[in-house]
């Protein structure tokens, strides 16, 4: 502390501003210009390195808040499809059909077509990783386009269980062209219980 405060005693201002008058304009010019210069180095150079510090910052900062909030998107996002997956396996669990063949026998009866079935056939579970597709096979014959939509209509929008169509060949009768001979195979689904 004392060396500066002798510093400063040292350093006369009085002095210098003699100096200073005692040179041409030309000189005083050059030395009010290195003055400036040297002031504006003390000065500037460590606010604009600071400011730059700070824009950094500044910079980082933004892009943590909109990584924040990508992440709480993402969160979201995440539960959502979570609620979803729960209310698909509920719906799943609820929908399974054990007597498949009985259910599209009656469904096939609401439609107009109980007398039209020919032959309804169960080929089995077919296990999957989650869950396991119950099939049955179903002949109609002598079916018309109408009857055979609304049948169709029936069974993939049932409201009580899951019933879907997954092949389907259609063939046109010979002997009457609007009416149509078709087999196809629907679906249900259980899902598979934890462990297997």
């Amino acid at each position: 502390m004392k060396a500066r405060y002798s510093f400063l005693k040292r350093f006369n201002f009085d002095t210098l501003y003699n100096t200073f008058l005692g040179l041409n304009p030309r000189e005083q010019i050059f030395a009010l210009i290195g003055a400036g210069a040297a002031l504006l180095l003390v000065v500037g150079l460590p606010l604009l390195l600071a400011s730059s510090k700070l824009s950094g910052l500044e910079e980082q900062i933004r892009e943590g808040n909109e990584k924040r909030m990508e992440i709480g998107r993402r969160m979201e996002q995440y539960q959502q499809l979570r609620k979803k997956l729960g209310e698909m396996e509920s719906r799943v669990e609820q929908g399974f059909d054990a007597t498949v063949s009985s259910s599209l026998t009656g469904l096939a009866t609401e439609a107009g077509l109980g007398e039209r079935i020919q032959n309804i056939r169960e080929r089995g579970a077919t296990p999957s990783e989650l869950f396991d597709e119950i099939s049955v096979e179903v002949k109609l014959t002598k079916v018309t386009l109408p009857q055979l939509i609304d049948y169709l209509y029936k069974i993939e929008k049932d409201p009580k269980r899951i019933l879907r169509v997954t092949e389907m060949r259609i063939k046109r009768r010979f002997d009457d062209k609007r009416l149509f001979d078709v087999e196809f195979q629907a679906s249900t689904y259980r899902l598979q219980q934890a462990g297997g």
